[in-house]
């Protein structure tokens, strides 16, 4: 085999793996599809909280989000309003055990690891719901799916991180599903290229609720 066959070879291969990557990353980013949720007698409404973790917001964070104080203390606020209105409180964690993503990011969000753990900041009861999802779209776990279609929700406020992926990807995942969906920007954090105000006008245009402030 000639020096020039190995190097086409070598290039053919490289083109494959990157394709088969950029294949890999557009499954695991996409929002899912699933059935659209029934007209409920008498509906629900549920605070998502998303990956507001320790590897993120907490004290050694591993990725610090420079509004992760802003970001837990606004969620908080959510949090106790949504609990006196008699609204459902969920938390979603995310754990990368995925080899080659976990590897791109370093590891963050390892499984068994405390940074995958919720930020202890956090108001939580006893009372709310934990999810662990493994891609950005938390509708990927078919518990969290299955719980509000239990629970009749029909309406999801979010907060959390990080606005481009998993918020942004589980806010589409729930308006493909027929969910009402408001997600409140001062509980919410990016640090991808895009702006919160790109992200909130595709929101928007999506079909999405935005608000600026911190009140249900």
């Amino acid at each position: 085999m000639t020096a020039k066959t190995v190097f086409l070879w070598l290039g053919v291969a490289v083109a494959l793996i990157t394709i088969l990557f950029f294949a890999a990353m557009f499954f695991f980013v996409r929002p899912t599809r699933g059935e659209r949720i029934a007209a409920y007698p008498s509906p629900r409404a549920a605070l998502i909280v998303i990956d507001i973790q320790q590897d993120y917001t907490g004290p050694q964070a591993r990725k610090h989000y420079r509004d992760g104080d802003k970001i837990v203390a606004a969620s908080n606020s959510l949090i106790a309003q949504a609990r006196a209105r008699g609204d459902l409180v969920v938390f979603i964690r995310n754990e990368i055990d995925n080899l080659l993503i976990a590897t791109m990011f370093d590891h963050i969000n390892a499984p068994g690891t405390p940074g995958a753990q919720l930020d202890r900041r956090l108001a939580q009861t006893s009372a709310d719901r934990r999810f662990v999802k493994h891609r950005p779209d938390s509708f990927s776990n078919a518990e969290f799916d299955a719980f509000l279609r239990e629970q009749q929700v029909d309406r999801l406020m979010i907060t959390g991180l990080d606005a481009a992926y998993c918020v942004n990807a589980t806010t589409r995942a729930a308006l493909n599903r027929g969910y009402k969906v408001t997600l409140y920007r001062a509980a919410i954090a990016t640090e991808s290229g895009k702006s919160i105000d790109e992200l909130a006008r595709g929101w928007r245009e999506a079909g999405a609720q935005v608000k600026s402030g911190q009140k249900i």
